[in-house]
């Protein structure tokens, strides 16, 4: 047993296998977003949707792999798999925890178990988290149920990659094609017309139906169908390209009846979300359940103030106030934290004060605080908290104001001018956080070799977020799109920009861009509306 004064032994590190679904990052299982929640280190495919690594720690490192060496469209780091085993055995070995987030499931088609050895060999602790696999997910999503009581009890899952052939063990097309029931292909696309093929010459009736489907629960998926001996025909007069799943049976004969993915209204349309990691959840689960690609891409993180004291300093002083006026909710976190963290009170502080919150998502953080606001306007801006308190005759009163390093001066000034007092503490600073290139690069416009079919809308809740939109996109796309990159990759998608509310939109236009819809109300579903509105046009 060690002394006091033993020097403390590094922590064991720890590995999560963990498969992150076929795409759809509602589909992440709540053990994977526990895992990444709580990684260190974050090592991503290719084919995991950069959305899921919202859930990751600010100061995660995240590293996501290319397609691979010689891939079209490669970005981030190439890694072979070798490579890929010393770096999860480094990084573990240094006392971390390593989460290596796999598309699908880390066991179905993937290399989790050669992982899983490597690690064992050097004694480092591993887990696996399963995942849904696209083997599954993207026939469903596609309306083909893989068994079906009418059709077939069974059905065989097959790798259509010829690695497995240069092994020494290959395919049994002869069972395959007599016994195997529905047969779902994996990486389909580029041996196709073998594939095929071979089914046929093993005795696959060559009119056996067949489904192809490119990106699997995503809101940009593809769906081929044609019998078995034209379906590679069919995929090249579309321009399929992977990653996609072919289906072999009688069951793809159910699609017509029972499709329902690409139904929804917004299906095939790439929506991008500018808002703060931890605040776009909700607005991308709108857009994903009208059907859209809803892409995170998030453009402002919240860091602490330059000093960090202001808000206690102003908790306080709270008697010489005789309101709060709380701007967002993240000057809501910032309020409370000094109120409570730092001087010490709590909620009843608050008593026989005015508390004004602009906008219902900072009324409902402060109602998640125990305190239900005096004051929300009806217009979610400076403006109308200035007609408010102009009509209830309290432009005159004495405010403390928390919100952002950042903001317009229009509220100060009316209260000033009225003949009340303002006082302005900075709770937190917006700045603009780094963009994985693999994120960056899917922006890109299909005639620059993107295999993501680029933008069609860009949704912004502030000027702000517009501006470090432009900013990623001019520092990380300049090399491929020239200067002013950003302006050109909305140009040549051709993507609709979404304001929330009118300062935002006065905003974006300042910076030269068109605004094409303005959400009604600072709410997601007005958004949503002005998306749908914008894209129906």
């Amino acid at each position: 047993m060690s002394t006091p004064s033993s020097p403390r032994a590094p922590e064991a590190g720890f590995v999560s296998l963990v498969g992150a679904g076929p795409w759809d990052p509602e589909l992440l299982t709540l053990a994977g977003r526990d895992r990444l929640a709580r990684a260190d280190v974050v090592i991503a495919d290719y084919l995991v949707n950069p959305a899921l690594l919202v859930h990751c720690r600010p100061d995660a490192e995240i590293i996501q792999r290319s397609r691979g060496p010689g891939s079209r469209g490669g970005i981030g780091p190439s890694l072979r798999q070798d490579a890929i085993n010393e770096l999860l055995a480094e990084r573990a070995s240094r006392g971390l925890r390593v989460v290596r987030l796999k598309g699908g499931d880390p066991m179905v088609f993937g290399r989790g178990s050669e992982e899983a050895e490597h690690l064992r060999a050097r004694g480092i602790a591993y887990e696996f988290v399963p995942g849904v696999s696209a083997a599954i997910a993207a026939p469903e999503a596609a309306g083909i149920p893989i068994t079906q009581r009418h059709h077939t009890p069974s059905v065989s899952f097959i790798s259509g990659y010829e690695a497995y052939e240069k092994s020494g063990r290959a395919v049994g097309w002869e069972h395959m094609a007599r016994h195997g029931g529905t047969l779902v292909i994996m990486m389909s696309v580029r041996n196709c017309r073998e594939n095929a093929e071979r089914l046929i010459a093993a005795g696959k009736d060559p009119g056996t139906p067949a489904a192809l489907i490119r990106w699997g629960t995503r809101g940009v998926q593809r769906t081929v169908v044609a019998p078995l001996a034209q379906i590679a025909d069919r995929a090249e007069e579309q321009g399929l390209r992977p990653p996609a799943v072919l289906v072999v049976g009688s069951v793809v004969e159910l699609r017509s009846r029972i499709q329902w993915f690409e139904q929804r209204p917004l299906f095939g349309r790439r929506v991008v979300v500018t808002r703060a990691a931890h605040q776009a959840g909700e607005l991308l689960h709108q857009l994903a359940a009208r059907g859209a690609d809803a892409v995170a891409f998030p453009c402002l993180a919240v860091a602490p103030p330059e000093d960090p004291e202001a808000v206690t300093r102003a908790a306080r002083a709270l008697d010489e106030h005789d309101g709060v006026i709380l701007s967002s909710p993240n000057g809501v976190r910032a309020w409370f934290k000094g109120l409570i963290e730092g001087a010490g009170l709590d909620a009843r502080a608050l008593a026989g004060k005015r508390v004004a919150a602009i906008g219902t998502g900072t009324a409902r953080a402060c109602l998640a605080h125990g305190v239900r606001p005096d004051i929300v306007p009806a217009r979610a801006r400076a403006e109308g908290l200035i007609d408010t308190l102009r009509a209830r005759d309290l432009l005159r009163a004495r405010w403390l104001h928390v919100r952002a390093d950042t903001g317009r001066s229009l509220l100060g000034a009316a209260i000033e001018a009225a003949g009340g007092r303002y006082t302005l503490a900075i709770g937190y600073r917006t700045v603009r956080p780094q963009v994985s290139p693999v994120l960056l690069s899917s922006l890109r416009p299909p005639s620059h070799g993107n295999s993501h079919e680029g933008v069609d809308a860009v949704c912004f809740a502030s000027g702000k977020t517009a501006r470090h939109f432009l900013e990623a996109l001019d520092e990380g796309l300049q090399g491929e799109l020239g200067p002013e990159a950003g302006k050109r990759l909305l140009r040549e998608t051709g993507a609709k920009l979404i304001a929330l509310g009118p300062v935002t939109a006065a905003a974006i236009e300042a910076l030269g861009l068109t605004v094409d819809a303005v959400a009604a109300a600072h709410t997601d579903a007005a958004m949503v509306e002005a998306v749908s509105h914008a894209l129906a046009r």
